[in-house]
């Protein structure tokens, strides 16, 4: 594994390439350049390592945090910043950008090493690991739920189980939407972060009959700011770990939990309605989340609730979106709410339904794997 340092340290700059060398990576010496240097190297060689050591002056390591977040990513890239850890406006602006580790620089030595070990494991299970499907609405009332949750049902069905991360923070209704219980929730498991491991994850999750597994959002309002990035992409590791599939149902605040399921994510699928309202909040959404660097192939456009009338011309969606409709899920109301009333999803409740017959076309359109023998 080729490693990269941009720093303007020298000392500190070689104590962690004795590390990194120590730990088997690969980091000649022309692998360590000066931070104002760095943007051209990494732009004609490419690393699977990149650390950046930020400068003591505020101003500059934002400067530096910027050309981080339109670093282009390559598969599997890791990018990890080093700094103080007493500011901590400075971490969450590293940890909203393209940062995937933040190391306090007066603790270097353990940080790396915990942060390496990390990166190994990811790596390790890289192969096996779980696709991730985000399903996000630029407006509400788009029904991104409901897809979500079927979408879900569909392929815990096809392969046997399926995880469904619940991150609408405030209004999640996805356990009411599959009529469950939890009785642990997402910030449960932010708060024990530390010692948070595969049996304490799977403690968290509610179990559904369709084989789906639920990671349910805080159940106060009070607790949503225990809910931490790092949690988040602790909680993301297990269930991609543990399951064929992990379905992350998103707001569109773009908090910094968001941000890192869209990193993230295989597929994000991007909800609308044929309205205004709905057409203005999507571009709005497609034009912020490229600028974090995540390319329009990772994105899939879905209507929902399609055929009500004085609907946008969905040609006319296309051309102000720039892309291409992928799939259209039927307006059926008596159907979906019936469903919901009972707390079970559409696709079980009324299989030959039109709009459970779409949203299993749906789900079959962004499986990517062979089903699972039965």
């Amino acid at each position: 594994m080729n490693a990269f340092l941009a720093t303007d340290d020298e000392k500190q700059g070689a104590e962690v390439r004795k590390i990194l060398l120590r730990e088997g990576l690969n980091c000649p010496v022309s692998s360590v350049v000066r931070l104002g240097l760095a943007p051209q190297y990494l732009a004609r060689e490419p690393a699977d390592l990149i650390m950046v050591m930020l400068p003591v002056e505020p101003e500059r390591s934002l400067d530096v945090l910027d050309w981080l977040g339109k670093l282009p990513r390559q598969n599997g890239e890791r990018v990890v910043a080093i700094g103080p850890a007493a500011d901590p406006k400075l971490v969450l602006r590293a940890l909203r950008g393209a940062v995937d580790d933040y190391l306090d620089q007066t603790d270097l030595e353990p940080e790396l090493m915990a942060a390496l070990a990390r990166w190994r494991a990811s790596m390790a299970v890289q192969e096996e690991a779980g696709r991730m499907i985000a399903v996000l609405a630029p407006s509400g009332g788009s029904g991104s739920s409901t897809l979500a949750a079927n979408i879900a049902t569909v392929l815990a069905k096809q392969h046997k189980s399926a995880a469904l991360i619940d991150l609408k923070l405030q209004t999640g209704d996805l356990a009411a939407l599959l009529d469950l219980k939890p009785t642990f929730t997402l910030a449960d498991l932010c708060q024990n972060v530390a010692r948070m491991d595969r049996t304490l994850f799977e403690r968290s999750l509610v179990r559904h009959s369709s084989g789906v597994s639920l990671l349910a959002p805080p159940r106060h309002f009070d607790d949503v700011v225990r809910i931490t990035p790092e949690g988040v992409h602790q909680a993301l590791y297990l269930a991609k770990a543990l399951f064929p599939y992990v379905l992350v149902d998103l707001d569109h605040s773009f908090r910094a939990e968001q941000i890192e399921v869209l990193r993230q994510a295989d597929l994000t699928l991007l909800v609308l309605r044929l309205d205004f309202v709905s057409l203005r909040n999507a571009r709005r959404s497609l034009e912020y989340i490229e600028r974090l660097g995540i390319s329009r192939d990772r994105l899939r456009l879905v209507v929902n609730r399609y055929g009500q009338p004085k609907e946008v011309p969905a040609a006319k969606v296309e051309e102000v979106l720039g892309m291409k409709v992928f799939h259209y899920v039927p307006n059926d109301p008596k159907a979906v709410n019936r469903a919901s009333n009972n707390g079970v999803p559409v696709v079980l409740e009324a299989p030959r339904a039109a709009v459970s017959r779409s949203v299993t076309k749906l789900a079959h359109g962004v499986n990517g794997r062979p089903r699972a023998a039965h």
